[in-house]
């Protein structure tokens, strides 16, 4: 037999015995049991289930000559189509399998250094949809900016095309933000909580799909995935959010 077409058929989801006989069936062409018994050295029970196996996927199918059993491989394409279905199978599942991890644990990924954070915010705001709200509790201030650097005017523009909205608590009052809320008053909705903290970080909530924990000491930020965190933050920000004073200018 060929070696390298029991490999591949394998790779496509043959068992090995399943290989074995397909491969007993593609050389031999039309031929009984018996033949494949004696080609692959397989006992004969196996042979039978495994011939039974390859009918129900279609890639053989069982004919009667002079009451003999005879074997044929289908139109080999079936081995594509077979893929092809699988394929299908697989994208309708890998959704709810999704469901179900996110249910259960979160997915943490951690974007290091100025690079990878520019990157983030940029490609962040271009999958947010369109109008969707950026939840912001608390400011890392000027260092907001300085992380950016000036690919902070390309963020601005994409988040104003896209109609993102900040929505920001604020627990100091900074030239940099009124004049962020100046610029763009109906993007941005900022309300004030009288409270002295070091700007260590802050957090977002990314619409219903993310939560950033967002370091000021250095360029980065920690991304969870999580719908049961993502509820839980925007509870905290929802609360105080009712506690803050409007910002105006």
């Amino acid at each position: 037999m060929n070696t390298k077409i029991l490999t591949q058929l394998q790779e496509l989801n043959f068992s090995a015995n399943e290989a074995k006989v397909y491969s007993a069936l593609l050389e031999a062409g039309q031929t009984s049991a018996g033949a494949i018994i004696k080609k692959t050295r397989l006992h004969r029970s196996v042979v039978y289930e495994t011939l039974d196996k390859l009918i129900y996927r279609k890639l053989v199918f069982q004919l009667e000559k002079n009451k003999i059993s005879y074997f044929q491989i289908t139109n080999p394409s079936r081995i594509l189509e077979d893929v092809v279905r699988q394929k299908e199978i697989a994208e309708n599942l890998i959704p709810q399998l999704k469901d179900v991890i996110d249910e259960r644990m979160p997915e943490i990924t951690i974007y290091e250094g100025m690079e990878s954070y520019r990157r983030f915010w940029i490609e962040s705001i271009k999958k947010m949809p369109v109008g969707s709200t950026d939840y912001i509790a608390g400011s890392i201030g000027d260092k907001y900016f300085e992380y950016f650097g000036k690919d902070f005017a390309k963020y601005e523009k994409i988040k104003a095309q896209r109609k993102i909205k900040w929505k920001s608590i604020l627990f100091n009052r900074d030239d940099i933000d009124m004049a962020h809320l100046k610029k763009y008053p109906k993007l941005n909705e900022f309300r004030f909580i009288d409270r002295k903290f070091e700007r260590d970080g802050n957090f977002n909530v990314l619409g219903d799909e993310s939560v950033l924990l967002h370091s000021a000491t250095e360029p980065m930020i920690i991304e969870i995935k999580n719908k049961t965190l993502v509820k839980v933050f925007r509870n905290i920000f929802d609360i105080l959010w009712e506690m803050g004073e409007e910002v105006r200018v």
